[in-house]
Parts: C-alpha cells; sequence; structure tokens
C-alpha cells in the first residue's frame, strides 16, 4: 500500500470507531478481515496511526476546536502538531486510493493550529475535561504522571494455569519461542510480555496453561484466597478471568458458582473452563440469581465482587472509551454497585470473606462505596491486606492498610481497586 493508501485507511476506521461507538481493537481486526489486501507491514502501519490518533485524541480536539473548526475524523487525523500542512495537501487526492483532496475548510483550520504550550489538563490527558476533574481529585501532587501513564501502552500480562503447569516452565517455554518475557513483580501468578504478541495459536494457550488477565486484576482474585473444599461465589463472573483464578486456587475442589446478569459474557465463560480444565465451577445466569441468594444466604466462605463500573482503569487499554464515558451515568452505576454488595454480603457465612473490586480509579466507585458498606453493614469488619493475602503475595508495596489501589505510574498496572471485609462470627 502507498502512504497516501494506509492514510486513507486510518480515516477510515478512525471514522467507524467514532460513528460506530466500537472497541477500537474490533474495529481494527473487522478492517484487516475484509482487506486482505494489506500487507503485514501496512497492517502494523496502519494500526500504529490508529492508535496514536486515539492516544492523543485530547490535544487534537484541543487544537481543532481552538483553530475554529468543526472537528471530523479527517481533521482528528490531520491535527497532527508534528506533521507539516505540506504533507497532508501531498498525500490527499495523490491517486486511486489517497483520501480525497483538502479542502479550504480544512487548509485554514490546519494553517492554524495554536501551541501545544497552552494546552489545558485534559488535553494533555486525552480525556474529558469533566473527567479530568474527577481524576484529579484521586491522584492530586501526582495527576500528571499518572494520567501520561494512563495514556500509554499496556504490557501483555499473562497468568499461569496452576492446574496445568508453573511459572518456571511457562517463562522457560515463551522464551524458547523467542518471546522476551519476565515474571510480574506483585502477582505470583504472572508473567509479562512488554509487547503485544499473538499467543492465540501458542500451545501454552490452546492447552490452557496460560490466559490473558492484568496484573492488578490476578490482584483482585488472589485477594479472595479462595480454597479447596470451600464455597465460593463469583457473583459478576463476567467472561470468567477471576472465576478460572479461584478454581485453580481451590485445586478443583469445592464449589465454584459463577453469575452474571450478561448472557453474552457469561456464554464466553464454558470454552475457557474446558481448554483450562476447571471442573468446579456452576454457571448461573440472571434468572438463577433468586434462587442462589436464597440457596446460599450466609453459607459462601467466600463472595468476590468484582462489580460493574466506569472502567476507567482499563483506558490506557481502550483508549477511545475515555471519551464515551459520561459522568451523568455515576449515579446509577453507584447504585447498582451498592445492590451488589448488599446481596453479596447476605451470602457470607460468619467468618467468611467478601471482596470488593472495580477496574475503577474514581474515588466514589471505591474507596466511597468501601466506607457506605462498612457503614450500613456492622456485621462486616474490613480486612487487613497483610492478613487477607496467601502465600506468595510478598510485595511490600501492596501489603499495608485495608485496601488495594493500584495504578498505571505507581504499579505498571491497570488502575485497579480492592478491599476484603470479613463478617464478624
Amino acid at each position: 500500500m502507498t502512504p497516501a493508501a494506509r492514510l486513507a485507511a486510518s480515516i477510515e476506521i478512525i471514522a467507524e470507531i467514532l460513528q460506530r461507538a466500537a472497541a477500537a481493537d474490533r474495529v481494527v481486526t473487522e478492517w484487516q478481515r475484509r482487506s486482505r489486501f494489506a500487507g503485514a507491514k501496512d497492517r502494523r502501519a496502519i494500526t500504529d496511526s490508529v492508535y496514536a490518533v486515539l492516544r492523543e485524541q485530547g490535544m487534537r480536539r484541543w487544537r481543532v476546536v481552538q483553530a475554529g473548526a468543526e472537528l471530523t475524523p479527517r481533521l482528528l487525523v490531520f491535527a497532527d502538531a508534528a506533521t507539516p500542512l505540506h504533507v497532508w495537501r501531498d498525500l490527499c487526492g495523490s491517486g486511486t486510493y489517497a483520501p480525497p483532496a483538502l479542502d479550504e475548510t480544512e487548509i485554514a483550520a490546519l494553517s492554524k493550529l495554536p501551541s501545544d504550550e497552552d494546552a489545558p489538563l485534559w488535553a494533555r490527558a486525552n480525556l474529558p475535561p469533566e473527567v479530568a476533574d474527577m481524576v484529579q481529585a484521586t491522584f492530586g501532587a501526582d495527576t500528571e504522571m499518572e494520567l501520561a501513564a494512563l495514556n500509554g501502552r499496556a504490557p501483555l500480562d499473562l497468568r499461569v494455569n496452576m492446574l496445568q503447569g508453573n511459572r518456571e516452565m511457562v517463562l522457560e517455554q515463551l522464551r524458547a519461542d523467542g518471546i522476551a518475557a519476565a515474571f510480574t513483580p506483585m502477582s505470583p501468578l504472572g508473567i509479562r510480555i512488554p509487547e503485544r504478541v499473538r499467543l492465540d495459536m501458542n500451545s501454552l494457550y490452546r492447552d490452557g496453561l496460560i490466559e490473558p488477565q492484568d496484573e492488578a486484576a490476578q490482584l483482585a482474585g488472589l485477594l479472595v484466597d479462595a480454597r479447596p473444599d470451600e464455597t465460593v461465589v463469583d457473583l459478576c463472573a463476567g467472561a470468567g478471568g477471576k472465576t478460572l483464578l479461584l478454581a485453580a486456587a481451590m485445586r478443583n475442589q469445592g464449589v465454584l458458582h459463577a453469575c452474571d446478569n450478561d448472557p453474552r459474557r457469561l456464554a464466553r465463560l464454558s470454552p475457557r473452563l474446558e481448554r483450562a480444565h476447571a471442573r468446579n465451577i456452576v454457571i448461573r445466569d440472571a434468572d438463577a440469581m433468586p434462587e442462589l441468594l436464597r440457596e446460599l444466604e450466609g453459607k459462601a466462605d467466600r463472595v468476590l465482587l468484582d462489580v460493574p463500573c466506569s472502567g476507567s482503569g482499563t483506558w490506557r487499554r481502550n483508549p477511545e472509551a475515555r471519551w464515551r464515558y459520561d459522568p451523568a451515568s455515576l449515579d446509577e452505576v453507584l447504585r447498582r454497585q451498592r445492590g451488589l454488595l448488599s446481596d453479596g454480603a447476605k451470602l457470607v457465612r460468619p467468618g467468611g470473606r467478601l471482596v470488593y473490586a472495580t477496574c475503577s480509579i474514581l474515588p466514589a466507585e471505591n474507596g466511597d462505596q468501601a466506607d457506605w458498606f462498612l457503614a450500613h453493614h456492622a456485621e462486616f469488619t474490613a480486612l487487613p491486606l497483610a492478613e487477607a493475602w496467601p502465600a506468595g503475595v510478598t510485595d511490600q508495596r501492596i501489603r499495608s492498610g485495608h485496601r488495594l489501589v493500584l495504578t498505571p505510574y505507581r504499579h505498571g498496572t491497570d488502575g485497579f481497586f480492592a478491599t476484603a471485609f470479613v463478617r464478624r462470627s
């Protein structure tokens, strides 16, 4: 493909991401499937170009608006401070597969892009203004560094399935396959690969020895400290990433109930169970929830609540998602989280554990919800992290206090929150 054709493809993909409100990786994959003419280098270059735009969307939006123009997918791509106007003029309209030539409005806007020195925090952080204000309350003096990390590329973290193997053998095999990898620093189950690689054809993945899972999510699952022969409930299992971790911790002994009210996400769990050789899991959909609450009231040893949330802690993986977040929806999300906390609390036996977790960096979804729970459920007490972890979790950064707060800048993980409560005997 020519540079002009690559540019046209990038504009097409950006337009589709914005118009469909679809996940960027899905749109890119769909474009690649219908564009067999694109070679490997073309696909890589186009993907890099698309994500460069998405990770700088705040600055580009600001530049276009300051130039007095209406934001369009084309201008979002062209508003790159590092690329002179003449480059776009040369590429656009230059051939059969090139984008149409720049029009007068586009030329006028690109001729007067402002200096980046005047850009506000929200633009530099690649966040909507109201969200930047919310996040600043979270990070304080570290805001600039945290937001830069939240806008960076995430590594590929893997969780080793201890039902099938161990970290040492998996790491050795990955390196033998020519994949640069190392142990994650905090999770005793994790391996980190700095660059993205395809794993679906790797024998370790096909045989169920590894699952992609950020180290922060692994730690949230480890905080449950599920054990063999227990009754454990994953009340918001989704596609089952943490469910699989719990099953391995239980050594396939006892009963693990995987519940979710989204049948599409829950449907993805069954094939994963088979590949992971997890056999102690009972899948419960939304229709089975009332029965579950009656059946297990006061009987569960451990309950995990990885609740639906803003997903703001994962925005480095999905840079387009931050521009779709609606702060007006927060009150309804908080009500739902509190409802799930109350439902989960009913299931826990005396002496049992309830773990609340989010992939969020917003205080309202995290510490504020933990405070609400303790104020409304006097039958529970907060568990110190030092007493909560299973053997193997030794990093001192995550052993103090009662609440696990992970961030991209300080820990190199997704933004994540988790805390454990124990029901008084």
